[in-house]
């Protein structure tokens, strides 16, 4: 499953939605692929049961890169929600990973709960940041 082909491969064995995969955007820029044409091959074929909604620079696949925040990283977040919303795709889009933020950092007894550093403030810019894209893309 180290492979977008591996991935390819899972859904070819049982021809059936819910032999689906978690398509995750920052992994798949992780390993060298374009998360804009996974995400529609996969949504294409009803294919993806779950999204992780994250954003990465990456320096060398599989090797050397970087979570960010939705906004900073390669991958292009609101193609990616409009091949979601163009395939009709109706499952959970988690936008997971939140980046630490000052104000959760400002809060006594502040612990981070997320990788990435973020707490409950950061987790709800992620979610405020994703939906304000999904109802761009459905407009």
């Amino acid at each position: 499953m180290g492979t977008i082909e591996g991935w390819k491969k899972l859904i070819s064995i049982v021809d059936s939605s819910s032999n689906g995969i978690t398509f995750d955007c920052g992994v798949t820029r992780e390993m060298g692929g374009d998360p804009v044409e996974v995400c529609r091959w996969f949504a294409s074929r009803d294919r993806i049961n779950h999204v992780h909604f994250r954003n990465v620079r990456v320096e060398k696949p599989y090797e050397k890169y970087a979570e960010v925040f939705l906004d900073e990283g390669q991958v292009d977040m609101f193609s990616v929600m409009k091949e979601l919303v163009r395939n009709k795709y109706t499952r959970t889009v988690y936008p997971e990973h939140p980046r630490a933020i000052d104000y959760d950092r400002e809060h006594p007894g502040f612990r981070a709960t997320y990788p990435g550093g973020g707490g409950y403030a950061a987790f709800c810019y992620n979610v405020g940041f994703a939906r304000a894209m999904q109802i761009a893309a459905l407009a």
